[in-house]
């Protein structure tokens, strides 16, 4: 994994991105209890894989490997539209 970090040109920032990642996660379970965590990690988590489905288009990778973060992405946006009728 440390070497698709660095193909990505995302060498130095792995360790913030994976505790960027992990704190989205406490922050979806967080959001069980306080809905507007739930929205805010959603979306964070939301742009963030968006943001990986862009690094690997700009790096001509095949679709299938944009699949995981694009079905996360889509994940995000359900929880996120979900979390948006608690208000």
């Amino acid at each position: 994994m440390i070497s698709e970090y660095e193909r990505w040109g995302y060498a130095s920032q792995r360790i913030l991105l994976g505790s960027c990642q992990i704190l989205g996660g406490l922050g979806l379970l967080l959001g069980l209890v306080l809905p507007l965590m739930l929205s805010l990690a959603s979306f964070l988590l939301m742009c963030m894989m968006l943001t990986a489905v862009s690094v690997r288009f700009k790096l001509k990778e095949p679709a299938y490997k944009m699949l995981p973060a694009l079905s996360y992405a889509l994940l995000n946006l359900i929880i996120l539209y979900n979390s948006l009728d608690a208000f």
